[in-house]
């Protein structure tokens, strides 16, 4: 009877001491048990395209998008417009966030994953909140540093914190978040093919002129009243300023009413097409950069090309990359070729 006592008295030992310690485990889960592998943002997935708002406030300041009826704009660039592609990666980022793993519920603490209250001074996160078109909102999040994939397995990190919620957390999943407000703009300016191009003429500060023509589209570009004994440098560096209208891209942007374009010392260009287009630039140099404005017409089919261009740019001033507004102030002297032994 003892013996059966004791064996007894030792199972239920055992059972208490294995109670204890799977009641010891379950409470050190709970947190974890209870998010991770959810989506952070649930039901955004369905509603990426109810969504008409994307504010970022914290660091780096404020950026509110905006969906219009012409696609989606920048409040804080005047209206101008967003980089639709970027918006839609940066939404389906959020979109497919899984939580993976609790970390520090301590405020003290925020700042060593970014995730402290957006606005404090010296912080580095980023509150993202999500709208649809009648102002509800489909998701608000407080973002901090990314932990980048180390291992190859694809699957990056991403400190985060829901508003009014002291629990932060590392999610998985990917989410390219621009940093400045001209990071979400739709760069593209115009895009004319240099094929098209038939004459350019450049008029500088000084008020002299080099024309550029050729009288078919694969024809050679040449330098129209240059000397007889000079040497051009190659048919690509000659054809340089018809190529400033390909691919044109801003680097900034702001509303023409903003930028004052001075009434002499401006760099001027026309570009002609075969097809009757014809475009004008002006640009100047101001706070690093070069400023360019466009106004283009058009004859017989080139007309509703021209009524384009003017509808996209006509309200603007834009900064460009230095290569481009550098074409524009081609000089004679920067097509001759150097006399050897000078």
């Amino acid at each position: 009877m003892q013996t059966k006592g004791l064996i007894a008295l030792l199972v239920a030992a055992i059972i208490v001491a294995a109670s204890a310690v799977a009641l010891s485990l379950g409470g050190t889960q709970t947190v974890a048990e209870a998010g991770s592998g959810q989506v952070v943002l649930a039901g955004l997935a369905g509603k990426i395209g109810d969504v008409a708002g994307l504010k970022i406030s914290g660091a780096g300041g404020t950026v509110t998008l905006q969906r219009q009826d012409q696609g989606w704009t920048i409040a804080e660039k005047g209206g101008y417009p967003a980089d639709p592609a970027k918006i839609r990666q940066v939404l389906l980022g959020f979109a497919e966030l899984t939580l993976v793993e609790p970390k520090t519920r301590s405020a003290d603490s925020y700042n060593r994953l970014d995730v402290e209250d957006p606005g404090k001074e010296g912080g580095h996160s980023r509150l993202v909140e999500i709208a649809d078109g009648t102002g509800g909102k489909l998701g608000a999040l407080i973002v901090g540093k990314r932990r980048p994939d180390r291992l190859g397995s694809g699957a990056d990190g991403l400190y985060i914190r829901r508003p009014g919620d002291a629990q932060s957390w590392l999610a998985q999943g990917s989410v390219e978040l621009p940093t400045e407000i001209k990071d979400w703009l739709d760069k593209k300016i115009v895009s004319i093919a240099p094929a098209r191009i038939s004459k350019v003429t450049l008029t500088h500060e000084d008020g002299s002129t080099l024309v550029i023509a050729r009288d078919k589209e694969d024809g050679k570009f040449a330098v129209e009243g240059a000397p007889a004994d000079s040497k051009l440098k190659s048919d690509a560096v000659v054809a340089e300023p018809a190529g400033v209208l390909d691919g044109l891209e801003l680097s900034d942007v702001r509303p023409a009413a903003e930028v004052e374009f001075p009434g002499s010392g401006l760099s001027r260009a026309e570009w002609v097409t075969f097809d009757g287009l014809t475009v004008i630039g002006e640009t100047f140099d101001k706070d690093g950069a070069g400023w360019l404005r466009l106004k283009a017409s058009g004859s017989d089919k080139a007309a509703d090309e021209a009524a384009a261009i003017n509808a996209r740019t006509a309200s603007w001033a834009y900064a460009v990359f230095p290569y481009k507004s550098n074409a524009m102030k081609t000089k004679l002297a920067d097509l001759v070729e150097t006399p050897k032994g000078s």
